[in-house]
C-alpha cells in the first residue's frame, strides 16, 4: 500500500492504514496551492517527486526533506478558518498551513507557492477516495527501458490487488463491493492518466512513454469522463475499516449474480 502525506510528493509504503469515509487517513492530508489559490500538483510540475513530507498527528509536526535529508520540520499552526480551495473538478476544506516549507518550495517550483491542510482526513484525494490496481495489470505493461519491472509507483495508487492472472480485470468491477481487511470498498470508474505516469519515481525518467504503452495494450477507452488513456479504479468507502498488507480480498455476490445473471469476477 502506497500513501503520501502531501498531494503530488513521493510516495511511501506502509503496511497498514485506516480507511475513512473521506479517505486513508494520513494520506494527501496536505497539498499544495499557486498565487491563484488554485492546486498545484504533479499534473502542473512533477518537480515534489523526489520530495518526501511526513505529519505526525499526535505532536502537529510536519517535515520536509529529499532522501535521508530532512529540509525542515515544524509543528503545523493553522492560519485562519476552514476554507474551500479549487482542485481541478470539485472544492476541498481546508486550512492555510503556514511554515517554513512553504519558502523551501516556493524557492524548488520558481513561484509562490503555499501549504494547505484539509479538513477531512486524507481529502486531498482525486475523484474518489481510495484507487486500486492489480498485480497481473502491472505485469502486463512490461518492464522499464533497464528491464526492470514497471514500477508501481507511476500510478500513484494506494492499493495493489493480487486478484489472478487476467489483466485488468478490475476494470470490469464497476459497480461492486469489494471487501479488504475490514473495510468495504465500491469500485467506481477507471483513473484517467495524466502525465504524472510519465515521470518514474526516484530519478524523474521520462523515456518509457507509459501513456502510450498503456493505449497500445488496451486499444480505445473511454472513463466517466471522455476518452482517456485508463490504468486502476477509483472506489467508494461503503464501510471504514483498517486494511493490512495480506489481508483477505473478497468480491461480494452482486445482485445480478443473485439473479442468476452472472458476470465477470462473480
Amino acid at each position: 500500500m502506497e500513501t503520501a502525506a502531501t498531494k503530488g510528493f513521493a510516495l511511501r509504503s506502509v503496511p497498514a492504514v485506516e480507511v475513512s469515509r473521506t479517505g486513508i487517513v494520513g494520506n494527501r492530508e496536505f497539498f499544495l496551492v499557486d498565487i491563484d489559490e488554485r492546486l498545484y500538483s504533479v499534473p502542473k510540475d512533477p518537480v515534489f517527486l523526489g520530495y518526501w513530507t511526513s505529519h505526525d498527528p499526535a505532536t502537529g509536526v510536519f517535515s520536509l526533506g529529499r532522501g535521508t535529508t530532512t529540509v525542515c520540520s515544524a509543528v503545523v499552526r493553522h492560519a485562519g478558518g476552514v476554507r474551500p480551495f479549487e482542485f481541478d473538478d470539485r472544492m476541498v476544506d481546508g486550512w492555510w498551513a503556514p511554515g517554513p516549507w512553504d519558502e523551501v518550495l516556493s524557492d524548488v517550483a520558481g513561484r509562490d507557492l503555499r501549504l494547505a491542510h484539509c479538513a477531512e482526513p486524507g481529502g486531498g484525494h482525486d475523484v474518489h477516495p481510495v484507487t486500486l490496481q492489480s498485480t497481473a495489470s502491472l505485469a502486463a505493461l512490461g518492464t522499464e527501458l533497464d528491464g526492470r519491472p514497471v514500477d508501481p509507483r507511476r500510478f500513484r495508487l494506494n492499493v495493489t490487488l493480487d486478484v489472478g492472472d487476467v489483466p485488468f480485470v478490475e476494470d470490469t468491477w464497476a459497480g461492486r463491493v469489494l471487501a479488504l481487511g475490514t473495510c468495504r470498498l465500491r469500485f467506481r470508474s477507471g483513473v484517467p492518466r495524466c502525465v504524472a505516469v510519465e515521470s518514474r519515481p526516484g530519478d524523474g525518467d521520462r523515456g518509457l512513454l507509459v501513456q502510450q504503452r498503456i493505449r497500445r495494450l488496451r486499444g480505445p477507452m473511454v472513463s466517466d469522463w471522455g476518452p482517456g488513456v485508463l490504468f486502476g479504479m477509483y472506489a467508494d468507502v461503503v464501510e471504514p475499516g483498517s486494511v493490512a498488507v495480506g489481508d483477505p480480498v473478497s468480491l461480494e455476490v452482486s445482485a445480478a449474480v443473485q439473479a442468476g445473471r452472472g458476470g465477470p469476477g462473480s
